[in-house]
């Protein structure tokens, strides 16, 4: 390749990550989550589970750009709320470290209807890891947003500080996952408010409720899923911007399969390799 041709492919697998970061596609103060003052209670969410792990490889062209690995940490009530605390993990492919090295950890924290409160991204840069803290205070109709440099295991002193406006309770990029989930099995056309590095935007999802067969290479058997399909009403990393679609197992857990979301040359392929959900087996096509 040409260093014109290196820089170019670069800048479409970094985009290509800034559309699954969306479309895999937060309170006045930032405090600690850690310093809050919160009562554990026991999960009863079919869908939400304490200590559900799901991994998914990402994959764009002929690159097997690398992993996401998505978490939920944490049940907990705080100020009346029920919260959920969710992470994601996205590394790159080390074979193209010579074309990108990502290494990222986002948390999310949002409710039982599934409106993010809080969500943290770190990235790890060569001078240590970039972090952003967004805080939503829904009652004044705002977003703090905190950024900086730290060093690992370092507690972020912002460098910059800003308050932003919002009109609607919002998703970040990982609550957007679960809002997805959690409406999977309806039929229903949405607008939803969604909260990207400085702005509102919107992000348009149609959920069918269909049952369609799906096949992945870590199920032997086709699955019973759902399928949704959407698009981002807004430009992502690197310009990119447009529809996306997929398909969910089609039982309690709504356990995402397959997503594909295009991109300006080709489609982006983000499917489940590896599941850690006690009980869950994926539902064979013939299930009714």
């Amino acid at each position: 390749m040409t260093l014109r041709q290196v820089e170019r492919s670069r800048r479409l697998v970094r985009g290509a990550w800034g559309l699954v970061l969306l479309c895999m596609p937060m309170v006045s103060a930032l405090a600690d989550p850690a310093q809050d003052q919160v009562r554990r209670v026991a999960p009863d969410s079919a869908m939400l589970q304490v200590g559900e792990e799901l991994e998914y490889s990402v994959s764009y062209l002929f690159f097997n750009l690398g992993t996401v690995r998505i978490q939920v940490i944490d049940r907990f009530e705080r100020d009346g709320r029920t919260v959920y605390r969710a992470k994601a993990f996205m590394d790159s492919n080390p074979s193209l470290s010579w074309l990108i090295s990502l290494h990222a950890v986002f948390t999310s924290e949002f409710d039982e209807k599934i409106f993010s409160y809080r969500f943290i991204a770190d990235e790890e840069q060569s001078e240590g890891i970039f972090e952003r803290k967004f805080a939503f205070d829904y009652d004044r109709g705002w977003v703090v947003i905190q950024r900086g440099m730290r060093q690992r295991d370092e507690v972020l002193v912002p460098e910059r500080t800003d308050t932003v406006k919002v009109t609607d309770k919002c998703q970040d990029g990982l609550s957007l996952f679960f809002y997805a989930r959690e409406h999977v099995l309806q039929e229903r056309e949405d607008t939803v408010a969604t909260f990207v590095e400085n702005e509102q935007v919107s992000t348009f999802i149609r959920f069918t409720n269909d049952r369609t067969p799906t096949e992945i290479d870590s199920v032997r058997y086709p699955m019973m899923s759902s399928s949704f399909s959407g698009r981002a009403d807004f430009v992502g990393v690197a310009g990119l911007t447009g529809g996306f679609r997929g398909w969910f197992s089609s039982d309690s857990g709504r356990v995402p399969l397959l997503a594909r979301m295009n991109v300006v040359l080709g489609s982006v392929k983000v499917e489940l390799i590896r599941w850690k959900r006690p009980g869950w087996v994926p539902p064979p096509m013939e299930a009714r």
